[in-house]
């Protein structure tokens, strides 16, 4: 009996440290702060984003090239 309860809390307390790990995301998406012609590639825009982490609230800038803004908010994401 004092092994199941041991281990029921011991995989109690891995589920508590994993589970927010895999919540860490910027679920409300990332805002655009600058916004250039690329000097490296023709045709796309060299960005900086601003993402909030859901978990902790901390701020991510992101630099991205995108064609798009809608493109860079997507690879921005990626990288929260």
């Amino acid at each position: 009996m004092k092994i199941v309860i041991g281990s029921t809390l011991l995989l109690c307390a891995v589920a508590m440290v994993a589970v927010p790990v895999f919540a860490d995301t910027c679920s409300t998406g990332c805002n655009i702060q600058t916004k250039k012609a690329s000097a490296s590639k023709k045709g796309q825009f060299d960005y900086t984003l601003s993402c909030i982490r859901d978990s902790s609230g901390d701020e991510l800038i992101a630099k991205v090239t995108a064609a798009t803004d809608a493109a860079a908010k997507a690879l921005a994401l990626k990288q929260c």
